[in-house]
Formats: structure tokens, C-alpha cells, sequence
């Protein structure tokens, strides 16, 4: 493959991996090689390259001649997900709470404080967007490029159900107190509170699960988890 190609492959997977993080393309849309090819004005070359590597990654589903779609998780790999987000990130608070800088601290406090002042506003959009800078802020702040690594794709695999979760009422002002714990965890440093509350409040399992199901059935997105009957 040229060097160019190369080029506009990353250029596409990341697109699309951003269109995937911001709900702009949800579990089950199809992905047209067409469409993408004139959006980024080239070949089909490059198009079909991506969606290989995102194929890999398991961010979506190659059909043969029906084309590609954004993965959908089942409700039991939806489950599984969750727990495997929710021990990673439980993981990357306890280690960011040893190894974070002052300019992390700064960074978290922002974003805090943005996503404090979205939930007021009643601003879900903004919210998500503040609330994704603050556990990329997490992340960062626990230096260790394995995890981060880790959580990159899953966090992907999952951020169109966790975006979900936004809209449930109530739900952003809750968050803001669990952030508000975990990030007072880090800055004292203890890292063994950090991770507690991390996990609980990263992981749906048990009633936050049939809450977001729930979310999913009133609002017509069901299409959302494969194999819904």
C-alpha cells in the first residue's frame, strides 16, 4: 500500500471512529464505501482498508456484497463489556491517583467543572463531550500506555450505550456526585477509594443495565442490541 493510502485509511478510521464516539453513527447503521469515498475524496481502496481495521476491532461487521455495518452488541456481551470497561477504568483511577501531574489536575477540574455546569443547563450533548474529557483526562493521568491501549477500543464498543445513559433523567446530575468522589479520591491520592468508586460508577450491571434497556425500548432504539426479540 502507498504511503498516501496509508494515510487516508488512518484519516477514515478515525472519522469514523469519532462518528461512532459522538453517536453520530449508531449500533446496526450501515456504512456505505460510496458515501465515505466522496466524503473523503478517494478511491474505495482506502474505504475498504479502514473498515477492515475497524472489522478487527470489532467496531463494525463486514456482510459481503450487503456491506458494513456499526457493530451491535447482545444484551449478555453488552453485560460483559461493561464489566470489562468498568474494571479498566476502576484500574486506570486507582493508578492516576499515584501518578498524576498538576496540569492533570488542572484538566480534571475543568472538565468537572463544564460538565457541572452542562447537567445545569440541562445540556446532554455538551455533557457527554465534557464527560468523555474527564475519564480521557483519568486515563491519561494514570501513565500507563498498556491500559490505555486496552480501553481505546472497548470504550468505542460501548460510548453509543453509555451516551444513552445521558438522556436518562436524573442521570447527569448523579454522575456529576460520582465524579465528584472519584476525582477527590486521586487528588488525595488514595487509590484504592479511587478505584472503588470508579468502578461503581462506571459499571451498569444489575438495575443500571435494565435501566439503559429500558432508555432503549421507549425511546425506539432497540435496534441498538442484536438479537433483541
Amino acid at each position: 500500500m502507498k504511503p498516501d493510502t496509508d494515510s487516508h485509511t488512518d484519516q477514515i478510521v478515525r472519522a469514523l471512529e469519532k462518528d461512532i464516539l459522538f453517536g453520530r453513527r449508531l449500533p446496526g447503521d450501515r456504512v456505505n464505501e460510496r458515501s465515505l469515498a466522496e466524503r473523503f475524496g478517494v478511491s474505495r481502496t482506502p474505504v475498504r482498508e479502514a473498515l477492515q481495521r475497524l472489522a478487527t476491532s470489532g467496531l463494525v461487521v463486514l456482510k459481503g456484497r450487503q456491506g458494513a455495518c456499526v457493530a451491535r452488541l447482545s444484551v449478555p456481551d453488552l453485560l460483559d463489556a461493561f464489566y470489562v470497561v468498568a474494571e479498566l477504568e476502576a484500574l486506570a483511577a486507582r493508578q492516576a491517583a499515584r501518578r498524576i501531574q498538576p496540569e492533570q489536575r488542572r484538566k480534571l477540574e475543568v472538565s468537572h467543572d463544564d460538565r457541572s455546569a452542562m447537567a445545569k443547563n440541562d445540556n446532554p450533548e455538551g455533557f457527554y463531550e465534557a464527560n468523555l474529557r474527564f475519564h480521557d483526562g483519568i486515563i491519561e493521568a494514570s501513565y500507563n500506555r498498556v491500559l490505555q491501549e486496552q480501553l481505546r477500543s472497548i470504550r468505542l464498543l460501548t460510548s453509543p450505550y453509555r451516551r444513552c445513559v445521558t438522556y436518562q433523567p436524573g442521570r447527569m446530575e448523579a454522575s456529576v456526585d460520582e465524579h465528584k468522589t472519584v476525582m477527590d479520591a486521586i487528588f488525595h491520592g488514595d487509590s484504592e477509594q479511587a478505584y472503588e468508586f470508579m468502578l461503581h460508577h462506571v459499571n451498569l450491571l444489575g438495575d443500571g443495565l435494565n435501566d439503559l434497556l429500558h432508555y432503549l425500548s421507549i425511546s425506539g432504539r432497540m435496534e441498538m442490541v442484536s438479537g433483541w426479540r
